[in-house]
């Protein structure tokens, strides 16, 4: 497998990628060059196996004529400096050729929110004393979350380019940071992060309520992806409208575990 760049992905090579394939949006957003990753193709003058890698969550998607044995070689590749994920659903013919002994895995849900598809006014409210801010370079270097936003983009200034975020401010202090990542076909993914002193107020809702706002002035759907046991996560969603919710399971194999040696 060669590994390439978003600038050398061709159209011939994205159309092995199913879009309807779990969080399928971010493995589209990695080969665009939003979001942080990897990429694998056998050849690229014509493609016929290839394999995208994302960061921040480590799931890793297969396009093509995919193989058992290639599959099993880029797991024990990848792992080597982050997690690695495989999800599917239901019936899913591709667990067959998956990797024995998964380290862990995860029931998850996607939701969906058409542009403008709900009413959000009874959730823009803010309370006295918080304001709420587009993402800026230097709010984004001031933001106990700039880890979490490198891990995830290629870098700063392609988030600011491509991607959408809000951030809820108390004083100085960061309450929570909603964004949203590149638009594919008019879609976008949408997080939410609330700092721990801060949760179970409701401000996390509205904080993704601005930025949906934001979002439906640009005329852009929303995706919504979290574990299913997240009940806050789930609430957040159907609150502000998301529907559609799709089930799927996630398997995943962490790094191998360093020896240590005693004298």
């Amino acid at each position: 497998m060669i590994e390439i760049n978003p600038s050398q992905v061709t159209p011939k090579f994205t159309t092995l990628f199913e879009r309807g394939i779990p969080t399928g949006i971010r493995c589209i957003a990695v080969l665009g060059g939003g979001n942080a990753g990897r990429i694998f193709v056998d050849d690229l003058a014509d493609p016929r196996l290839g394999y995208v890698w994302e960061q921040d969550d480590g799931t890793l998607y297969q396009g093509g004529a995919v193989d058992a044995a290639q599959l099993l070689e880029m797991v024990a590749l990848l792992r080597q400096t982050g997690i690695v994920a495989l999800a599917f659903r239901e019936n899913d013919p591709m667990l067959d050729i998956f990797p024995p002994q998964p380290d862990a895995g995860a029931e998850c849900l996607e939701l969906e929110r058409a542009a403008s598809g709900s009413d959000l006014t009874p959730h823009l409210q803010l309370p006295a004393g918080y304001q709420v801010f587009h993402l800026s370079y230097e709010l984004i270097e001031k933001s106990p979350r700039l880890g979490d936003t490198l891990a995830r983009y290629v870098g700063l200034e392609s988030y600011l380019e491509s991607g959408l975020g809000i951030c809820l401010l108390h004083g100085d202090e960061y309450v929570c940071t909603a964004r949203a990542d590149m638009e594919v076909d008019k879609v976008r993914e949408v997080g939410i992060i609330t700092e721990p002193a801060h949760r179970g107020r409701g401000l996390g809702t509205i904080a993704v309520a601005h930025l949906l706002n934001w979002c439906d002035e640009l005329g852009c759907s929303t995706y919504w992806d979290c574990a299913r046991y997240n009940i806050g996560s789930v609430k957040i969603a159907h609150k502000l409208g998301y529907g559609n919710q799709r089930e799927y399971r996630l398997l995943a194999w962490f790094p191998p575990r360093k020896e240590v040696r005693i004298g």
